[in-house]
C-alpha cells in the first residue's frame, strides 16, 4: 500500500485524472483496473472511477509498488554525484502546482534522501540527468551549467526533412513566455530575448523524409533544441508544441524523438573531481517510420 496526500490548493478533479497526472508513467490499464476493483481509497473510503479528489485528500493506493515506486536507472554514483537516465514522459520534478508523486527526483530521493537536481530536461525528453547528494558537488554542478562551461551535452534526434548541409551552427534569440510555458525564436535582438546557439550534424537519412541528427546546445535555454530546429525548418518528430503536427500524425509518432545521450565533463570543469569523465545513455529505438 502506498500513501499519498493531494497537495493543498489543487481544485476538485476526477480521481482518474489526478492519478494520471501524479503518476504519469503508470499504464492506463493499471489505473482502470485499480478503479474498477476500488483499490484506491480517498480519506479511507474505497473509490471507483466516479470519485472526485481535491487538495488535502489522503489517498491509499493498493497497487503493486513496482508500478508506483520504480527504481531509477543509474549510470554512475559515488554517493555525491548521481548520473541518472530519465525515461521519456517522466517529469524531473513536481509541476507548478506541486503535483508529482512519481518524478525523477522522487525516485532518486528514495535512495539518496536530500538529493538535488543539477539541471533539468523536459518531461518529453529522455536521457542523462545529473543530481547531487552532496552540497559542494551541487554548487560545482550548478556553476558548470549556469555558465555553460565545464559540461558538454550531446543529443540524438529525428528531424523532419532532408538537410542541404551535413552540419552547421544556428544562431538566434530566444524569448520565453513563462505564463504560457513556451518560447519564441527571434532573428534579431529584442527586450527579454537571450542569444542561443545550436550545432547540428547529420548522422544519416532514415527514409520517408526523416533525418537522424546529433544536436549540441552550445547555450542551454528552455526548449532551445525543439524551438530552434522547428524555426530552422526541420522540426523534431513527435513535437506537438513547436513541430509539425501533421507530420507527427502522418508518421504515427506519439512521442518526442529527442534524447540526451552523452554528457562530457571538461578538463577545466568546476566539477573538479569528475573532470574528463564521459557519461553515455543509449538512445532508445524510436521505431521504423
Amino acid at each position: 500500500m502506498t500513501s499519498h496526500t493531494v497537495p493543498g490548493g489543487i481544485p476538485a478533479m476526477p480521481l482518474e485524472r489526478y492519478l494520471r497526472r501524479a503518476w504519469p508513467m503508470l499504464p492506463g490499464w493499471i489505473i482502470r483496473e485499480a478503479l474498477k476493483k476500488k483499490d484506491v481509497r480517498v480519506n479511507g473510503a474505497r473509490c471507483g472511477a466516479e470519485a472526485i479528489v481535491k487538495g488535502g485528500d489522503a489517498l491509499s493506493l493498493y497497487i503493486d509498488a513496482r508500478w508506483l515506486e520504480p527504481a531509477p536507472e543509474i549510470l554512475f554514483s559515488d554517493g555525491r554525484l548521481i548520473v541518472a537516465v530519465k525515461p521519456q514522459g517522466l517529469p524531473v520534478d513536481v509541476d507548478r502546482d506541486g503535483v508529482g508523486a512519481d518524478t525523477l527526483l522522487t525516485r532518486l530521493e528514495r535512495r539518496w534522501p536530500g538529493a538535488r537536481l543539477c539541471h533539468r530536461l523536459d518531461a518529453a525528453t529522455g536521457g542523462i540527468v545529473l543530481a547531487a547528494a552532496d552540497e559542494a558537488v551541487l554548487e560545482q554542478a550548478l556553476d558548470a551549467f549556469r555558465d555553460h562551461r565545464g559540461v558538454g551535452k550531446a543529443y540524438r534526434a529525428l528531424a523532419v526533412g532532408t538537410f542541404d548541409r551535413p552540419e552547421g551552427t544556428l544562431d538566434a534569440f530566444l524569448l520565453k513566455d513563462a505564463r504560457r510555458a513556451e518560447v519564441k525564436i527571434l532573428h534579431n535582438s529584442a527586450p527579454g530575448a537571450k542569444p542561443i546557439r545550436t550545432r547540428y550534424r547529420v548522422i544519416g537519412a532514415r527514409g520517408n523524409g526523416l533525418t537522424e541528427v546529433a544536436l549540441e546546445p552550445v547555450t542551454g535555454r528552455t526548449h532551445q533544441l525543439r524551438a530552434h530546429m522547428a524555426d530552422f525548418g526541420h522540426p523534431l518528430l513527435g513535437d506537438d508544441r513547436y513541430g509539425d503536427r501533421a507530420a507527427n500524425r502522418r508518421y504515427q509518432c506519439a512521442r518526442l524523438c529527442l534524447w540526451h545521450e552523452r554528457l562530457t565533463v571538461s578538463d577545466d570543469s568546476p566539477l573538479v573531481d569528475y573532470r574528463g569523465m564521459i557519461f553515455e545513455a543509449r538512445t532508445p529505438e524510436w521505431g521504423k517510420f
